[in-house]
């Protein structure tokens, strides 16, 4: 009997070893899945704070000071093609717009905050990846089909060239031709992409989070 006693305290020891490489390996599944999920909550984190959330900020400014500018402004005015050809005659007035010291100075300001968005697009688009609703041709929604994407721009790249076009247009290093141009109008859907493309970035995050307090619990 007493001959079975180190047998018996060895497969003991051998089962405790067993069972604690067993747990340990769990904890660093576990671990490792921690870790690859935070991994990914940071790449959105990026996108979010670094990207998607100072450009609708940047895009809501503008869109705020457009909107205090065509006040009493024609029915067809549209920044680009009054810049391009300020002596032109507005159908619904039979007059040209010719804009005072208030308007002149909302112009700037969009223009500054438009080379903010220049910016922010040269430095951190890369952060967007393969959000394919900002790097694939973009087609219009059937509320904005009044915008001809001719040229099979992402919604980025035309975003870019109309701001681009209006500055050279600003600062009268382009004018006339508005029939060349007239298609780089601002893609006013993208605030609305901006805003769907946050509520499921947030969404992913949640679902995350979740996964990590699982896995710690």
């Amino acid at each position: 009997m007493a001959s079975l006693v180190p047998i018996l305290a060895a497969l003991i020891i051998a089962s405790i070893t067993l069972y604690n490489f067993r747990v340990g390996r769990q904890d660093n599944k576990k671990n490792s899945k921690i870790l690859d999920l935070q991994d990914k909550k940071k790449i959105i984190e990026e996108k979010i704070n670094e990207f998607y959330i100072p450009l609708g900020h940047q895009l809501g400014y503008s869109k705020t000071l457009f909107k205090i500018l065509i006040v009493n402004k024609p029915q067809d005015f549209k920044t680009l093609t009054y810049l391009l050809d300020r002596d032109q005659i507005y159908p619904d007035t039979g007059a040209k717009v010719i804009l005072n010291e208030n308007d002149n100075s909302l112009l700037e300001t969009i223009i500054t905050i438009g080379r903010k968005i220049e910016t922010l697009i040269y430095e951190k688009s890369y952060l967007i990846g393969d959000d394919s609703e900002f790097t694939d041709k973009y087609i219009p929604g059937a509320t904005y089909n009044y915008i001809v994407n001719q040229n099979d721009l992402s919604i980025l790249n035309l975003l870019l060239s109309h701001i681009i076009t209006i500055r050279l247009a600003f600062e009268k290093k382009l004018t006339g031709e508005s029939s060349k141009f007239e298609n780089y109008v601002f893609p006013t859907e993208i605030n609305s992409k901006i805003d769907q493309k946050l509520l499921q970035l947030r969404t992913i995050l949640q679902d995350y989070d979740n996964q990590i307090n699982a896995l710690r619990s």
